[in-house]
């Protein structure tokens, strides 16, 4: 009897008009009307910078180890001024350090 009645207030509920509107329409506003600003070229000449003494470094060619990169890294840094760090590469190597703060006698 509840499962009839239940059905029959879904079926007078589907078939009553909604009072939203069905879609909402966005207004449109005209695009703004003016030109671009010209500026004056400045009066002073561009810097000369010299030639470097040497050679800009090649990263990619120095680098044997290119295929590893770092998976995992940590770093935490406690109140009491000690801390601990650590990180793990592709190539499943890691290194942790962890440091504690010496109390000062006074």
């Amino acid at each position: 009897m509840k499962l009839l009645f239940v059905a029959a207030f879904l079926a007078v509920a589907a078939a009553v008009p909604s009072s939203y509107k069905p879609e909402y329409k966005a207004p449109s506003y005209p695009a703004p009307s003016y030109t671009a600003p010209k500026y004056p070229t400045p009066s002073y000449p561009s810097p000369a910078y010299p030639t470097p003494a040497y050679p800009a470094p090649a990263y990619k060619k120095d680098n044997k180890y290119d295929d590893i990169t770092i998976t995992s890294q940590s770093d935490e840094r406690n109140l009491d001024g000690s801390s601990q760090w650590s990180y793990a590469q592709s190539d499943y190597t890691t290194r942790e350090e962890s440091q504690v703060q010496k109390k000062m006698q006074g």
